[in-house]
């Protein structure tokens, strides 16, 4: 019997995503599942860079919007809610086009994360918390390196919402997260991967003028609307950096947004490089993609 099949267009930040994944899912008939860490806050819209209203439309999209931006949210809610959508778009039919940026998520549903099961411990996190205010996040990490060196190295110093997560883990399980993850387990369904890539200098100047865009369209107004920089939404590239605004400096706080974009990105492109099954294509070869997906829909 035929496995489902799933499309992953992968990519970093403002490489055309998006563009190529409309494209492909009026084609082959596809429906969207975003695999955007930030797309599923409700209100957070300028700066998430959510799909258009007429494009959602369009093409049916899942995983935007799902709760409320003073919520946290896990790589385990997505996870679940994921393969949910992803069921029902085989029992229609369709393909699922899984598209987005957020490497975690990605891999969540390539190598299910036994560790979505530990459940939260939250003497241990408040704990680790009380620790990140009083010895800051390289301590942190310092220690998640110490315990689970393989975790630490998908793991950026100021991820401290994961860099705790896999802490709290080790510390309730006695297991580093690493090993609580089976890397032999397969999906149950077969998948291709298209990877976007464009010249760096090209894809850094989509990033500046994406960033400037959003500030023209509001994104001021819609950090400061929210006005809590305690929330994990407001940890995120374009509203984190608010909290230093004085409604003098903006151009100083663009300018941050932008380069820690452009950093962003290229931590984009080293974890989508990990994948030795992705097919790496220029960013505006929509007729590569088109075979791709046409030859793989065949097999």
């Amino acid at each position: 019997m035929n496995k489902n099949k799933v499309i992953f267009i992968v990519g970093p930040t403002a490489s055309g995503k998006s563009d190529m994944a409309m494209s492909i899912a009026k084609t082959f008939d596809c429906e969207i599942i975003s695999c955007d860490s930030m797309q599923i806050y409700k209100g957070l819209n300028i700066g998430t860079a959510k799909e258009s209203e007429e494009n959602r439309q369009k093409v049916k999209h899942y995983l935007i919007d799902v709760v409320n931006f003073d919520e946290e949210f896990s790589v385990a809610q997505f996870q679940k809610l994921a393969f949910e959508a992803m069921d029902e778009i085989w029992q229609k039919g369709k393909t699922p086009l899984i598209v987005g940026g957020t490497g975690l998520y990605v891999e969540s549903l390539l190598k299910p994360l036994s560790f979505s099961n530990t459940d939260k411990d939250t003497a241990i996190r408040e704990q680790l918390k009380n620790d990140l205010e009083k010895y800051g996040a390289v301590e942190l990490f310092r220690r998640l390196s110490e315990v689970d060196s393989e975790t630490a190295k998908k793991l950026s110093v100021n991820d401290t919402k994961r860099v705790i997560r896999a802490l709290e883990i080790f510390y309730k399980t006695g297991k580093p997260k690493s090993q609580l993850q089976d890397e032999t387990q397969k999906p149950n369904f077969d998948y291709l991967m298209i990877a976007l890539d464009m010249d760096r200098a090209l894809l850094y100047e989509r990033i500046n003028k994406r960033v400037d865009n959003m500030i023209m369209k509001g994104l001021v107004q819609e950090a400061m609307s929210v006005d809590n920089f305690g929330y994990q939404s407001m940890q995120a590239i374009g509203y984190k950096e608010f909290k230093d605004y004085n409604g003098f400096n903006l151009f100083e706080v663009t300018e941050k947004i932008k380069k820690n974009t452009r950093n962003y990105a290229k931590r984009q492109l080293t974890w989508f490089r990990r994948y030795k099954e992705a097919n790496w294509i220029n960013a505006f070869d929509e007729l590569t993609a088109s075979k791709l997906v046409e030859n793989f829909l065949k097999s």
